[in-house]
């Protein structure tokens, strides 16, 4: 019986937060449906074409945290 993937099971797997059985079972399925297969090189395909992004915060607001923690103890 073929098992139907929701676009946010997809998106769980290309960014690795699903749990290692369901990440072995959606690998066993790209390998007998080439349609899941061409579902999921269709997401990683926008996920590559997406920025990398990094933030940090600011140093003002760094110095506040580690004042509050310095006054809180």
């Amino acid at each position: 019986m073929a098992h139907c993937y929701t676009e946010n099971q997809i998106i769980q797997f290309i960014y690795k937060e699903c749990d290692l059985f369901e990440k072995l079972e959606m690998e066993f399925a790209m390998e007998d449906d080439s349609t899941m297969m061409d579902s999921v090189n269709d997401y990683l395909i926008g996920y590559k074409a997406l920025p990398k992004v990094t933030f940090s915060p600011r140093k003002r607001s760094i110095d506040a945290i580690l004042a509050y923690s310095a006054s809180a103890t």
